[in-house]
This record gives C-alpha cells, structure tokens and sequence, in this order.
C-alpha cells in the first residue's frame, strides 16, 4: 500500500517467562519446580502485555479493520462514504436505508442506485489522502499525480495554465466515478472548495480530459 507505513511492534513483544528465567540466580536456573512456578506467575501478565500490543498494532491505520478504522476516520475527518457514479442509475439515495433525494425532478421506470460503503482497503486509502490533505499546503505537480494514483489507481498528468490554475489529464479507460473525483469539491464550514485530494487550499482545476 503506497504511502502507508507499518509499525513494526516486534521489539515490544517479549517471553516473560523466558526473561523472569534468565534472572534467576545461578544456582536455583535448573530447579524445574522454580520454572513451573514462574511460568505461572507470568502466563496472566504474558496474555495481558499480548492483548495491549494488538490493540496498539491494529489501531494504526495500516492494520486497523472495520470499526477501529472507523474511528481513525472520524479523528482525521473522513467518512466512509459510497460514492458510485454509473450511467445507468438517476438517482441515489445518500444513507443506506433510506429513500432518493427530494429534487424538483423525477424520472420514471428508471433503476434505482443503492448505496455501497467503501470496504476496509479503499477506506484506508482515502484516510491516508485525508492525513496528506490536513497537513498540505503546498505540493509540487508530481507529489498531486502521485496522491491520485494513490487513491485511484490512474494515472494521469497535471498541466498548469496559470499562477494556481491546472488542467488533468486521464486516460480514457478511467471510470466515470474516479473521472468525477477528480476535480469533485464541497463548501464546508471551514473551507470552500475542499477537494478530495491534497491540492494546495487556493487551486483552481480549470478543466479535465480524457485522452
């Protein structure tokens, strides 16, 4: 996973028995009643230590799954979303579980999308984007390929037409969905335009094509 470091908690985990073994005085180390009674000791602290350690390692944004991630999510400030743009569907409804938008227009005897969260690995992505996001503000036409590749899997090229002006550039086989994330932005209550990729605050995306 681009981008995405593991933390290697080996070195935390330790065998207390063996380490209560190895401090024994010289002259009782053979006493096999000793080790029995050591390994006692050791075996409710040896499970306790494991289980804080593995709450530790599978809250790290690289090895966290479902609810954990979640919550990595709402301290970063990304939901998990289901984001589909398909041709074949008008409308779709913003939560699971509940009806279409209340727009001004309808259309009949059309499908119906449905909502579809994103799984573990495309969430973590998109968690991942978020961190670079909140801490970016300024980044070179390279490091914004890079970040799109990271969460899209395109490819695609940035040309700049002005001081904070650009224009992309995607192949023509990248879906309608991910040809729509890429210049998709929302007003918040904290910035307008926030982008889904770590574009500098002031960018302006004039315009895409696929080619």
């Amino acid at each position: 996973m681009s981008g995405i470091q593991e933390i290697d908690f080996s070195e935390l985990r330790i065998n207390l028995k063996a380490l209560g073994e190895s401090r024994v005085l010289s002259q009782y180390s053979t006493s096999p009643l000793l080790k029995e009674l050591l390994g006692v000791f050791t075996s409710e602290v040896q499970e306790l230590l494991d289980a804080i350690i593995d709450l530790m390692e599978y809250r790290t944004l690289a090895k966290a799954v479902g609810q954990n991630l979640d919550t990595i999510g709402d301290i970063v400030g990304q939901q998990r979303k289901g984001f589909d743009y398909d041709a074949d569907y008008w409308f779709s409804p913003d939560k699971e579980g509940v009806g279409a938008d209340q727009g001004y227009w309808w259309v009949g005897g059309v499908p119906q999308a449905v909502v579809v969260l994103q799984d573990d690995e495309t969430y973590r992505k998109w968690i991942w984007l978020r961190c670079l996001e909140n801490h970016n503000l300024f980044s070179a036409t390279p490091e914004l390929e890079n970040a799109i590749y990271d969460g899209l899997g395109e490819q695609v090229g940035i040309e700049r037409v002005g001081m904070m002006e650009g224009k992309i550039y995607a192949s023509t086989t990248i879906s309608l969905t991910n040809f729509n994330l890429l210049d998709y932005n929302i007003d918040t209550p904290m910035v307008e335009n926030e982008f889904m990729f770590a574009y500098p605050a002031t960018t302006v995306i004039s315009s895409k094509v696929k080619v």
